[in-house]
């Protein structure tokens, strides 16, 4: 079963990149709500997120007007979030994962995954959520959120890796895939 699914990616790699794209970005975001719960709310001077609302927080960006942490503006929120999470997939699918050395086993497709997953960390630490909350001063790598905001950025980003990996797991090239009829 392993084999099929890794010659259908290899037959059909932009239908793979959109079903990796989803499928990482909803597990990432799921984790996001879990951080309070092991060990990521905030300390006693307050440091550290309760959750990582990614969703909620692209909310704010697309409908401010809309009444605070409304539906409406999670519901923009999360379908902007989703769709850039499948925009990233396929840059990953089509330009990095070509470029990065591993072979295309199924832990070096993890590791290619992974190394795209905490550049786009690095990305939103540095500049994404600096961006996003000038008025919170987050800092360099958004440090002065907390250690627990930056670490789960981090953690958050590894979750949408190794799903992105996992489920874009092309064999290796000049490796025969399997044709379905």
């Amino acid at each position: 079963m392993h084999n099929n699914w890794r010659s259908l990616v290899s037959n059909n790699r932009l239908v793979a990149a959109l079903v990796a794209g989803f499928v990482a970005t909803h597990m990432a975001t799921v984790t996001g709500y879990w951080y309070r719960m092991i060990g990521f709310a905030p300390d006693a001077n307050g440091q550290g997120f309760v959750t990582l609302d990614w969703p909620a927080f692209n909310g704010l960006l697309i409908r401010p007007q809309a009444t605070l942490f409304s539906w409406e503006q999670f519901v923009a929120g999360a379908v902007f979030h989703t769709f850039t999470g499948i925009c990233f997939s396929l840059i990953f699918a089509f330009l990095i994962h070509p470029m990065l050395p591993w072979k295309n086993t199924t832990l070096g497709n993890i590791g290619k995954a992974l190394v795209w997953g905490e550049f786009l960390a690095l990305v939103s630490a540095l500049w994404w959520v600096p961006s996003l909350f000038p008025a919170f001063n987050p800092g360099f790598l958004s440090l002065n959120l907390g250690w627990k905001t930056t670490v789960g950025i981090f953690i958050w980003h590894a979750v949408y890796g190794i799903h992105l990996g996992a489920f874009y797991n092309p064999l290796p090239d000049g490796q025969p895939a399997e044709k379905r009829m």
